[in-house]
Formats: structure tokens, sequence, C-alpha cells
């Protein structure tokens, strides 16, 4: 399923491309570009799910064995795309005078995505004689790659800096923003262990499978932006899930797979691509351009 998403994303990345952007003039590049508070955003990124500590206990089992055993939790790289909107308000809102910044929320944006979460445990048990001895031991362990489908929200904040700009906006900017985010399960992973192993060691739990499905959340995403010119912005970024509010299970926001749980965040390529709009006659884009235009009739 991945490489249909993949490939899906990669066409609608192309044709966003091939549909505007950067269209080099002889002198002023895009400065003459005229834009809309409204775009198009998609992103593509790695995702990582943060293991929970290794368990260690000893056997307890009814025939009288003796022993050891060792959970261990390991994370692995996993993979998510996302397409959206974006929306620049005209509103000023409530100014920030210590930032320089004329509203506190500057755009927000909202995007639909698959995400996929990859992670394994080993159960290594050691048995013992009576005089503690070892006498054998066993190793098995078991992988799951659990697939979401998800819809997000999110209001950002930027903090411009530098002193490159492009027209009146400072081309460099922190981007935070806090978002809420569904998401539902569509393909949960391998609830077994390999060859259907279990020792029944600890207690199991699958969030994401039969009754446990819809995860809701709230997000926290944290990137440097640098605007390329009018229309198009590119958002390298971190976004990290903070807690999970409708299966409560205190101020975090992991998940549990067989005995571990996991904290999944995701790194991500964005881009925003704002619409254009035609240049009318009689309109300009920045005041310079107006400027620039009676310069030229006083000479002809």
């Amino acid at each position: 399923m991945a490489k249909y998403l993949l490939a899906l994303f990669g066409f609608c990345s192309l044709t966003a491309f091939g549909q505007g952007g950067f269209v080099k003039s002889e002198k002023k590049g895009n400065d003459y570009m005229v834009v809309s508070n409204h775009g198009i955003q998609f992103s593509l990124g790695p995702t990582y799910s943060f293991h929970s500590d290794p368990i260690q206990g000893e056997l307890t089992s009814l025939n009288g064995a003796r022993g050891i055993y060792n959970i261990t939790p390991k994370s692995q790289l996993g993979i998510y795309a996302e397409f959206g909107m974006v929306h620049f308000p005209k509103w000023k809102g409530t100014p920030v005078k210590a930032l320089k910044k004329s509203r506190i929320i500057d755009y927000f944006d909202w995007g639909l995505g698959y995400a996929m979460y990859r992670g394994t445990e080993e159960t290594e048990v050691t048995y013992k004689n009576a005089l503690g001895d070892v006498i054998s031991s066993s190793k098995e362990s078991g992988q799951f790659n659990n697939g979401y489908l998800y819809g997000r929200y999110s209001a950002h904040s930027l903090v411009y800096f530098g002193k490159k700009k492009i027209v009146k906006v400072r081309k460099h900017f922190v981007d935070n923003s806090l978002g809420f985010q569904f998401s539902y399960c569509i393909s949960p992973g391998d609830t077994t262990y390999n060859n259907g192993y279990d020792p029944h060691l600890t207690t199991r739990s699958f969030e994401g499978y039969n009754d446990n499905k819809l995860a809701a959340q709230f997000v926290y995403s944290l990137g440097v932006g640098i605007r390329l010119n009018k229309a198009w912005m590119f958002v390298p970024s971190v976004t990290v899930p903070i807690v999970t509010v409708n299966h409560w299970d205190g101020f975090n926001a992991n998940f549990n797979w067989y005995s571990s749980s996991y904290w999944p965040i995701q790194a991500q390529v964005k881009f925003i691509k704002l619409f254009e709009k035609p240049n009318k006659c009689g309109v300009y884009s920045t005041p310079e351009d107006k400027e620039m235009q009676k310069a030229y009739e006083m000479q002809n």
C-alpha cells in the first residue's frame, strides 16, 4: 500500500509544480507575481516510534519452571505523506510587540494523509535449575507495521529572522504550530510473534486493533522555513503528538503494542504554494511596482 501512496504523492507533487510556481522573468524574477491568501500544502517524510524501556522479570509458570525473561522493544523507520490546503487570514488579530508581529496566528492549514508506524519486540527467556544454573534459553520476536489514515487541522505562528527579504517579508522564519488530529488504523500489524509464539509473560495491549482503531490527539510542530518567492515556501519540520484525548492514559501520546509502548514522531519536508491571481491592469503587486510604473511613464 505504501508503494501506491508514494506513487500518488509523487504524481500530485509533479502536477502541483507543473501548474505554477517559479517562473523567472528577465529582470525582477517573481516580484510581479500576485498571490491570494490561500493555497495548497503537501509534505513527505519518515516516521519513527520511540520505544519504552525493556522489561525484565522472573518466570512464574504453573509447571515449576525457573528463570528470567527480558522483553526488548526496538524502533524502526516508517513513512508518511500528506496533502491539504493553507489559509492566511486577512485580519491582523492580536499584535505581539516583543516579536514585532501584527498577530499571534499567522496562518491555518489542514491536511489528509497516511502514516505508517513500525517497530519490533524481542523476548528472551532463560531457564535455570534449582541451583541457579542456566539449562536452556529461547529468543523470539515480532514486528508490526501499523498504517493510519489521518486528518489534521493546525494553527501556525511565525517568528521571522535574518535580513534577507522577499519583497517586504523576511525570507527566513521559525514555524510553530498546534493542531488537532484524528487517526484511524486501517492496517493493524501482527498481534503475535513469529511462529505464533506467546509465552504469556506480561499483559499485552494493541491500540489500533478491533475497537481501539480511532485516536484523537493534540499535535505540535516545529520547523524552520524559507520563503522561496511570493508563492512558494519550504518548511522542514518535526511533528510530535502531545496527548491522546479519546482513550485517556495520562498526559502522553503513546500507543501500546505487544508488551511495550511507542511514541510516534514524524519529520517532514513541507511545501506551501499560494494560488496566483492575474495581475489586472492598474493593479500592482507591491508599492515598489507602482513607483516603477510611474517612472516608466514619465520617461516615455
